[in-house]
């Protein structure tokens, strides 16, 4: 018997497969994808039923039709399947698709381990299609459900960089910016929004131009060698799940150098916070880095 198990255990390889399985595992994959997108149709909102329970009934449905058989291989499958179509289809940036494969992937396991217990135990038949059929009813619950406003939950972000400069260079390049340049293909690559200039405007107003849009400033206050703040009066949208509310720019002066420090706070809808929280501050930190880079090689380079 253990003999046995063992050569049917080593059958199951994917290593092993022959074409009808191979067949049987990229059908299932289309399954399920349609699945995923069905789900993000439903709970496009950015929240658990998007990012939990979509793919934990994914997984459930992945478990009923693949027998059992192959189910990593059949999920790894599906999420490049849907990686692709986002991306070709614009839905969503490469940025995205990646900080969520984790959670996606490890949500799906649960629910592909939470199916093929249940039909083994309880229903003893697996291909059994009615559960597509309740697991989709189940998303359109869970995206119904979770269509109502959330609270934007408030996160600051700080990045500082030295500038080897006198403090009237630095106060001058930071507070008017001008234009704002670098190797930006990393920030394309990724998706995230390229700023190109700022210009002062009458008012203490001063404009961001990015390659996406704009966003109007207004200088609320400004102590020469200690602090600049501003409130975010109008902004295009940078993200449909994020907002930006005010940013600052404090100055502390140093022997050799002045360290500026960028504050950003902005307001965000994706959850759970907990797994979001990190990749944000990433996110902002690299669009802090970029503009301060190009300011401070204008004052560094006089």
């Amino acid at each position: 018997m253990a003999e046995e198990s063992e050569t049917e255990k080593k059958n199951s390889s994917i290593f092993n497969w022959d074409r009808r399985c191979w067949y049987h595992a990229i059908v299932n994959s289309l399954v399920a994808s349609g699945v995923v997108v069905l789900g993000y149709t439903l709970n496009h909102d950015y929240g658990p039923g998007l990012f939990i329970m979509v793919p934990v009934l994914t997984g459930f449905v992945i478990a009923f039709t693949s027998r059992g058989q192959g189910m990593l291989a059949i999920m790894l499958l599906t999420s490049l399947l849907c990686s692709v179509l986002f991306l070709v289809s614009g839905w969503e940036a490469i940025l995205c698709i990646l900080v969520t494969f984790p959670i996606v992937m490890i949500t799906m396991g649960v629910g592909a381990f939470l199916g093929y217990q249940i039909a083994k135990r309880f229903i003893h038949r697996y291909g059994n299609h009615m559960v597509i059929l309740i697991s989709l009813s189940l998303m359109i619950l869970v995206g119904w459900a979770d269509r109502e406003d959330r609270d934007l939950r408030p996160l600051e972000v700080s990045t500082s960089m030295n500038f080897y400069a006198p403090m009237e260079q630095v106060w001058n390049v930071v507070r008017e910016s001008g234009q704002i340049g670098g190797n930006d293909s990393f920030l394309k690559f990724i998706g995230l929004p390229v700023p190109r200039n700022c210009v002062l405007l009458p008012d203490s107003q001063r404009v961001c131009h990015f390659d996406e849009g704009s966003i109007l400033q207004e200088i609320t206050e400004e102590n020469y060698g200690k602090n600049i703040e501003l409130k975010i009066i109008d902004s295009f949208e940078v993200r449909e799940w994020l907002e930006i509310d005010s940013a600052r720019y404090r100055f502390v002066q140093h022997s050799d150098y002045v360290e500026v420090i960028r504050t950003d706070l902005i307001r965000s809808i994706l959850q759970p916070r907990w797994y979001w929280h990190w990749f944000e501050e990433k996110c902002v930190g690299i669009e802090h880095r970029y503009v301060m880079s190009s300011m401070k090689r204008k004052v560094e380079t006089k």
